[in-house]
């Protein structure tokens, strides 16, 4: 059985980033409470990215073939979502799961939380969804 590469660990997690498009809060019954596409508005993707100059092959002289790829400072990569009371229907509300839907509307990961509720416009909930993608 062949072995994913680094390279290959660095093609999944740009596959996810590219890929898992909307995150979505719902209240201890499965109701959706509220949603947002990840875009950098409400939920954005927080986590470190560099990129590096890697061997990714050998020309027909025998000579390494270079290209810039881009690598995760670490495995995991991160969600930030920030809403308001004025961002859910009605007040008062209580959320504790949230889920990151992909571009075809499948969930790609849940994750239960102790509940929130938003009593007025001017509450805040701040999440942090942190997705564990291992490396080589």
């Amino acid at each position: 059985m062949a072995e994913i590469t680094a390279n290959g660990y660095v093609s999944i997690r740009e596959h996810i980033v590219q890929n898992w498009k909307k995150v979505v809060l719902k209240d201890a019954s499965n109701a959706q409470i509220f949603t947002t596409n990840i875009d950098g508005v409400k939920a954005k993707w927080t986590h470190t990215r560099t990129t590096e100059q890697r061997v990714t092959g050998w020309n027909d002289f025998g000579e390494p073939m270079y290209e810039q790829v881009k690598v995760e400072s670490i495995p995991t990569l991160e969600i930030s979502i920030k809403i308001t009371g004025a961002d859910v229907s009605p007040l008062p509300s209580s959320v504790s799961k949230v889920q990151v839907i992909d571009s075809q509307n499948r969930i790609m990961t849940e994750e239960t939380f102790a509940p929130f509720t938003f009593k007025t416009a001017q509450d805040e909930l701040t999440l942090s969804v942190k997705i564990q993608v291992p490396q080589q």
